[in-house]
């Protein structure tokens, strides 16, 4: 079963998704989090399957390398983050590094571990907008479907993976955020016309393999979900869109929490989270890409 937060609730989860990095619902102190902090309404598991898009595919890594760096297709800083490399403004215990992207067995591993003075050092790829440590620029468009299949860590506290969209300060859509102090949770948002869901299944588990895809619409934006290798389905649909002109940067990363929202790892031990791939399908029929939309939050 697939649960989702009521219309009445959604207001106040977008507030703090944009307010907090995309952020749900936490508790400042290191205590369990109180499982009724977040209220759902279960809907049913019959959503429409997942249909690839015709046409071409101008983006799809398997990692079997690390394509990383000046003039290949991913950087390791992102103008998300105000240094380039650090975001305690947004509840982040940060300082990424390459040193903490890996490819063994042919997939992405990104590792956080532990630096003095409380910082983690965790590791992002984004294809553009890194602050020249690489990228070739790549941009999903309105019309695009990204689908990717990753493992979620398997830490009790601290681990915020996610994949999202970022160019100029803004132009942001979540495919997803998880925070593993609410491990059956996955988080989805369309920042650039505000709206958010957070949607819970037992599919969603702390070390579990999924299959995730979004696709952007002018009109609505939808999300996908499946448990390898089983079928996608569709479970949050915003009707909001990302409207017609919209293209942005991918980002793929884990963040650590800082305690604030989410709580902060609680003991000093590395922990991974795994992307086998990334994939994006254009249809051909889109807006018209390099217009700017309105710039939004940093993250």
């Amino acid at each position: 079963m697939w649960n989702v937060l009521p219309p009445s609730r959604l207001a106040t989860a977008v507030v703090l998704v944009l307010a907090a990095g995309g952020c749900g619902l936490g508790a400042p102190q290191h205590p369990p989090a109180p499982r009724d902090a977040l209220p759902v309404t279960t809907v049913g598991p019959g959503g429409r399957p997942y249909a690839p898009s015709r046409g071409r595919v101008p983006l799809h890594d398997t990692f079997e390398r690390l394509d990383l760096g000046t003039g290949r297709r991913w950087g390791w800083r992102s103008a998300a983050y105000p240094d380039c490399t650090t975001n305690r403004k947004n509840f982040k215990l940060d300082s990424l590094s390459r040193a903490a992207l890996s490819t063994p067995s042919g997939r992405l591993a990104v590792t956080a571990s532990p630096l003095p003075g409380g910082r983690w050092r965790t590791g992002l790829l984004s294809t553009g907008d890194s602050c020249g440590s690489g990228g070739d620029g790549f941009e999903v468009r309105t019309g695009d479907v990204i689908t990717t299949r990753v493992r979620l860590p398997t830490a009790r506290y601290g681990a915020w993976p996610g994949i999202w969209t970022w160019r100029q300060g803004g132009n942001e859509v979540d495919v997803f955020e998880w925070h593993s102090d609410r491990p059956n949770t996955l988080e989805f948002a369309n920042h650039v016309k505000d709206s958010a869901c957070f949607c819970a299944s037992p599919l969603v588990r702390r070390g579990a393999w999924l299959d995730i895809a979004v696709r952007l619409g002018a009109r609505r934006v939808t999300w996908y979900l499946g448990r390898p290798p089983g079928p996608l389905r569709a479970v949050h649909s915003d009707r909001k869109g990302v409207g017609a002109r919209f293209h942005a940067h991918l980002v793929i990363g884990m963040s650590v929490d800082d305690g604030t929202l989410h709580f902060r790892p609680d003991r000093t031990v590395p922990f991974t989270f795994e992307v086998a791939s990334i994939t994006v399908r254009r249809s051909g029929v889109s807006g018209r890409a390099g217009a700017t939309e309105p710039a939004g939050r940093r993250r």
